[in-house]
């Protein structure tokens, strides 16, 4: 057992009996102590594997189906790497949904390898090539679910071979120390073991599907639900994956989003200020996607009364959209920006904001169009 994780040994150590063998039956505690958690098929999955063990004991002290600590360790080790296999899956989906805007299922292979290096896996040059090569590649872009199944869960895929050891991360250090802190819990109060067992929701698969059930129940209308499901999702993100990854800023978007829709904007403006902060060190404060968060944020300020702070970010966005050149975002942040002036009694400068604004809607949309024919009545009303 040398050679095995920490938080494996420890489990190990805690549940063997006095001649060193674990029941099966302890298999779904040692899962969830190692922060998995499995269903009951999981369960049932695991067991049957341990009952295939050639060695296994025939019973323990106490009359169950027990392996030794060698053989449970094992088992668990494995157990433990496909499950990591499995939430790094669903991790990178995630991942390459948040970025999908359009929700077309496909993206550029610059794009999807760039978000695969930015979200904290470990894939190696070789292994982001096959795993192109693997997909099939048209026109430039991929299926990313493609990519994703087939090397997970592909009849060629090490994990489809039980090769876990040579691709999947082991457990992260804060994970280790996680399940070790837990096996000194148990050691110090035996009868809270339960509970404890219970308890362990914090981890990363947990906050994702809660905040899936948060999405599921705001589509239905369920509003103060989905807020709740949201609050809980990020506490568990924040506690596990700290207050600077971005999936809890894509959680704290989800919450600012549905805080705005029921009318709670002041609320929902603190929780879209912290999920800048993290935008900002993730992309840089330059980028694209930064700047519609700043147009967004304008929006919200301006709505709470706080005209200068959203002058600020109207302004800040309009430098990022003009410098990547998004002419249409361009337009939109000249009209925020022309629309304060206006009502802060700066008709003058207004004037000349909308003018910028027609010019480049003129370009865009044409002449004709009727937001461009609104936008020109409106510029001409404003002239004494």
């Amino acid at each position: 057992m040398e050679d095995m994780s920490a938080s494996i040994i420890a489990i190990c150590e805690e549940l063997a009996d006095a001649k060193g063998q674990i029941p099966i039956s302890r298999l779904a505690d040692a899962m969830r102590l190692l922060g998995m958690n499995p269903t009951d098929q999981d369960v049932g999955t695991l067991q049957r594997r341990a009952l295939s063990v050639q060695s296994m004991q025939d019973d323990n002290e106490d009359g169950q189906l027990a392996l030794d600590s060698s053989q449970f360790g094992r088992l668990m080790e494995d157990a433990l790497a496909q499950w990591l296999a499995a939430d790094q899956a669903q991790q990178l989906l995630h991942d390459f949904q948040v970025f999908d805007k359009d929700r077309t299922g496909r993206m550029s292979t610059q794009k999807l390898v760039e978000i695969m290096k930015i979200s904290g896996n470990s894939f190696t040059e070789l292994e982001l090539e096959e795993m192109l090569l693997n997909s099939g590649v048209e026109g430039g872009t991929v299926d990313y679910k493609d990519v994703v199944y087939k090397h997970f869960f592909g009849a060629r895929s090490r994990s489809a071979l039980g090769d876990w050891g040579l691709q999947h991360r082991k457990p992260d250090p804060l994970q280790d120390a996680s399940a070790l802190r837990e096996v000194a819990k148990m050691k110090a109060d035996r009868g809270k073991l339960q509970a404890l067992l219970d308890g362990q929701a914090a981890h990363s698969t947990a906050a994702a599907t809660l905040h899936d059930m948060a999405r599921l129940k705001e589509m239905l209308g369920e509003e103060q639900e989905a807020l709740s499901l949201y609050l809980r999702a990020l506490e568990i993100r924040e506690k596990v994956l700290g207050p600077k990854h971005f999936y809890v800023a894509t959680t704290l978007d989800s919450i600012a989003n549905l805080q705005d829709r029921m009318g709670q904007v002041a609320e929902a403006l603190d929780f879209a200020c912290r999920s800048l902060s993290i935008w900002e060190r993730f992309f840089g404060p330059e980028h694209s996607h930064v700047a519609k968060i700043l147009y967004n944020l304008a929006g919200r300020r301006d709505f709470v009364g706080d005209l200068a702070g959203s002058l600020d970010f109207y302004q800040r966005a309009l430098s990022i959209f003009q410098r990547v050149n998004a002419r249409s975002e361009v337009a939109d942040a000249l009209d925020g920006i022309a629309d304060l002036k206006w009502r802060s009694g700066e008709t003058d400068e207004a004037i000349l904001l909308y003018n910028r604004e027609l010019s480049i809607r003129e370009e865009l949309l044409g002449v004709e169009h009727p937001e461009v024919v609104e936008l020109r009545e409106f510029i001409a009303s404003l002239h004494p």
